[in-house]
């Protein structure tokens, strides 16, 4: 397989993960996290409000992945920016503390994505050595934000 495949589906399998280990947090009902409950600094805005707003986001980048052309893995590395710039704005809706700090992760890792994927597409083999890194980055940040939006 060559490099730039390999990124390419290592990055999409993550990130087809990461959408799935989600689910819809914003529709939950769980007694322990209502919707109307508040934090401190929070401004009314619970948990499950806060990570239906990033779980569009990444909806919305698999969006992009699927329509991405794997036969231009420059498409693909599109979509990882501009998932990390949809987080970015999104961010600025998010007032809940607890998703609001998981929400830097988030972008970092599709900002990373892409500069590795990117430089893979342009030839540097050795960024492939990255991958595997990266795969953990990914698996760690989807488990932190499960943790928090998932009650």
């Amino acid at each position: 397989m060559s490099p730039r495949i390999a990124a390419l589906t290592i990055a999409v399998v993550a990130l087809f993960g990461l959408t799935a280990c989600t689910g819809s947090p914003g529709t939950s009902t769980d007694a322990d996290t209502p919707a109307t409950s508040d934090q401190p600094g929070d401004e009314g805005q619970s948990a499950a409000d806060a990570c239906a707003l990033i779980q569009q986001s990444i909806q919305d980048a698999t969006a992009e992945f699927e329509n991405a052309s794997s036969s231009d893995p420059a498409t693909v590395v599109d979509a990882m920016r501009a998932a990390a710039e949809q987080l970015s704005e999104t961010a600025r809706s998010v007032t809940n503390d607890e998703v609001a700090a998981i929400v830097p992760s988030l972008e970092d890792m599709f900002s990373e994505v892409a500069a590795v994927m990117e430089a893979i597409v342009k030839g540097d083999a050795s960024k492939v050595q990255d991958l595997p890194q990266l795969g953990a980055k990914f698996q760690e940040t989807s488990e932190a934000f499960h943790e928090i939006c998932t009650p």
